[in-house]
């Protein structure tokens, strides 16, 4: 059955990865130019951006390990969703609408700018993972980078929200994106559930390396791009996941018959309060008041993975691999209530209450919107979905020499 897939992979996959590759290039090499930062800046931003690419590249990575016969295609696939779209984020940022001109400057600040936009996908991708060819992911990334891109730039001209905050919306619409993909990728085989599609105690530990990267460094990448308040961005993101983790364990234990820990719910749901502060960590006066937020969102998130994920899935076709909807998608409908109620008790933001209530809107119905077109078109028989017999399988496009048979 592996055969099957090998002229997909050797040739299309291949061709279309290149040509990508060469057009992103060509790009660079006619309108990329470095902007010039200070030794100041570019020393104050240097350290913010590695630990935003340690999110992206080993945090994001080692998570997707959790599937028992997947794990080197959720980390190598990570590798290579974030390899491209951070580039083509890259491009998308130096599109000036209003002299219609192309100018990329490249800055420490672009680069994370770019890795934001690229955690857009990586999100997208948690719902769909084991179901999909690489093929498919790498269209995926480049219609779901331009999708994010479109958003944030819309977001800009009809409210005129700074991309630095809309930005953050990127687990909101990551998850709605890809859950609206998954939709439009019906398995009827898989709709009872697949052998593969679990995981072993060691792929749980692997995949917990990624959750304690994403958890250590979720302060620096809810503050990456605050000009002020940052430290207090950092404390209180600090606290909110703490105290998520603290609900995770506790809710978990206590929906479990005999009392026991799920894993799954540690591995995901404990970084709900990262995400859930994520718009407004700058403006929390108390540390409390954090805590109350992350406290919350653990309790949502493991009560949804809990009961809704078998649910959804019977119900209104969501397949949902990864439980993108619980880690990202409500705690980020969290974080925009939160954000909104905020600002309008605030007197001076009061009046921007109403724009971040329609800012969420227009992002949930964007994500949903490009989600559904980007899975019709990943649905077309060109690209080769695997079989329901290869999914959640390594085999498929990993050589295992050792499994080699001698004839």
């Amino acid at each position: 059955m592996s055969q099957k897939l090998a002229p997909n992979i050797r040739i299309s996959f291949s061709l279309l990865a290149l040509l990508l590759q060469c057009i992103i290039i060509v790009v660079f090499a006619f309108f990329a130019d470095y902007s010039g930062d200070s030794p100041k800046k570019y020393n104050a931003t240097y350290p913010v951006f590695q630990d935003v690419n340690t999110m992206v590249f080993i945090g994001f990575g080692f998570l997707a390990t959790f599937l028992k016969r997947y794990g080197h295609s959720g980390i190598a696939f990570t590798l290579l969703i974030a390899a491209f779209g951070l580039q083509w984020a890259t491009i998308l940022e130096g599109v000036d609408f209003d002299s219609m001109k192309l100018k990329i400057r490249i800055s420490v600040v672009s680069l994370i700018h770019a890795d934001l936009s690229a955690v857009s996908a990586l999100v997208s991708m948690g719902a769909v993972l084991g179901n999909t060819s690489p093929l498919q992911l790498l269209i995926m990334t480049f219609l779901e980078v331009t999708s994010f891109t479109a958003n944030k730039r819309l977001l800009n001209y009809l409210l005129e929200i700074n991309y630095k905050i809309s930005g953050m919306y990127l687990h909101l619409f990551g998850a709605v994106f890809g859950l609206m993909v998954s939709r439009m990728l019906p398995r009827p085989g898989l709709k009872g559930g697949h052998e593969k599609e679990g995981s072993f105690p060691i792929s749980d530990l692997y995949s917990m390396i990624g959750t304690l990267f994403l958890w250590m460094f979720w302060p620096s990448f809810n503050a990456a791009l605050l000009d002020v308040n940052r430290t207090k961005a950092v404390i209180n993101t600090y606290y909110a996941l703490a105290a998520c983790t603290v609900a995770v364990f506790a809710i978990s234990s206590h929906t479990h018959t005999k009392g026991k820990i799920d894993m799954s719910h540690i591995r995901s749901a404990t970084l709900a309060g990262g995400v859930a502060v994520g718009l407004s960590a700058p403006l929390i006066r108390y540390a409390y008041v954090a805590m109350i937020i992350g406290l919350i969102a653990g309790v949502i998130s493991t009560l949804g993975a809990k009961y809704l994920k078998g649910r959804l899935e019977t119900y209104l076709g969501l397949h949902d691999t990864c439980g993108v909807l619980y880690t990202h998608g409500l705690p980020g409908v969290i974080g925009g209530i939160v954000y909104i109620v905020l600002l309008s008790v605030s007197p001076e933001d009061r009046k921007h209450a109403d724009c971040w209530q329609t800012a969420m809107f227009i992002t949930m119905a964007m994500s949903i919107l490009t989600g559904l077109i980007t899975g019709f078109i990943l649905k077309l028989n060109i690209w080769k979905s695997p079989p329901d017999l290869k999914c959640y399988d390594d085999q498929a496009y990993w050589e295992f020499p050792h499994l080699v048979t001698m004839v």
